[in-house]
């Protein structure tokens, strides 16, 4: 069976259509959702849409972080001894067919042990750094199923495992924390794929500049919780900053900047801006 690990927080806008997307998939699944601590009627509309589905259950927590919601959906899991795990977001909409084409896949493929599950961005908002942001996740789906050592994005379809194997998610980590057992499982010799068969739709919502650069600097500034608890933490983040990821220059994108000049420009101005936080949070702030 497929274990689907969902954690959410405040999402009330969005969470119909990503459980209704669950719901349509023809796949034996068990899914835990666990709330952050939302005040709205995320948990409300949840219990509503799922209350005669056997295959989901709503475990409703106290504020914490997302790092640890997710812990506790995994854990629930496990209890239930599922052999797949998929850990998603509460802004990702499936697409038909998904969980079953990866579970083919992996019964397929049984040297690799878990899936990058493509994001196709998008946004009902045309200001201009929400077109920014889709236009940088969509940087990240070009057409090979092969990882470089220096990915940022995270294996989310995993065999249980290769997912336990990994060092799981460390709830202490408050950032980038998904994206640490993907890291781990490579370095130890491990084969992960992107799954360039399938895709979910992330919802970027409105994105105002000024809105992101507060929330990377919050995550900024408790990243060296998760650097500090990763061995050479420190060098593997620094091997994925921003202009150094290797996907940025794949031929598909650079396409895809000739094209696009003006978002290209604000995917730098974002990044550029996202630099200077992330220099300071991570170097002044810790000497001072």
């Amino acid at each position: 069976m497929i274990g689907i690990a969902m954690s959410t927080y405040e999402n009330e806008a969005i969470i119909s259509e990503t459980i209704r997307s669950l719901q349509a998939q023809h796949a034996s699944f068990l899914c835990v959702i666990a709330d952050d601590g939302s005040t709205d009627t995320t948990v409300a509309t949840m219990r509503r849409l799922t209350a005669n589905d056997t295959r989901f259950e709503v475990l409703s927590l106290p504020h914490g972080e997302r790092g640890i919601a997710r812990k506790t959906a995994i854990d629930r899991l496990k209890q239930h001894s599922v052999e797949y795990l998929y850990i998603i977001d509460s802004d990702m909409v499936l697409e038909e067919q998904l969980l079953k084409s990866c579970l083919l896949y992996l019964e397929a493929h049984l040297d690799v042990g878990a899936l990058v599950i493509p994001e196709r961005a998008y946004s009902d908002y045309d200001n201009y750094f929400s077109q920014v942001k889709v236009f940088e996740r969509n940087l990240f789906n070009v057409p090979t199923d092969q990882l470089d050592t220096h990915t940022m994005e995270a294996a989310r379809f995993w065999r249980i495992e290769a997912y336990v194997a990994s060092g799981e998610i460390d709830p202490t980590q408050i950032s980038f924390e998904e994206t640490q057992p993907t890291i781990r499982y490579l370095e130890q010799g491990g084969i992960i794929r992107r799954a360039t068969f399938t895709y979910v739709h992330h919802n970027e919502k409105q994105v105002e500049l000024n809105d992101l650069l507060r929330k990377k600097r919050y995550y900024f500034d408790v990243m060296p919780a998760t650097l500090d608890a990763e061995q050479g933490g420190f060098m593997k983040a620094l091997r994925r900053w921003y202009f150094f990821r290797p996907v940025l220059y794949h031929q598909a994108n650079l396409r895809k900047y000739s094209r696009h000049p003006l978002l290209t420009v604000g995917v730098i101005y974002m990044y550029l801006r996202l630099s200077f936080i992330g220099v300071e949070s991570l170097f002044f702030k810790r000497v001072s």
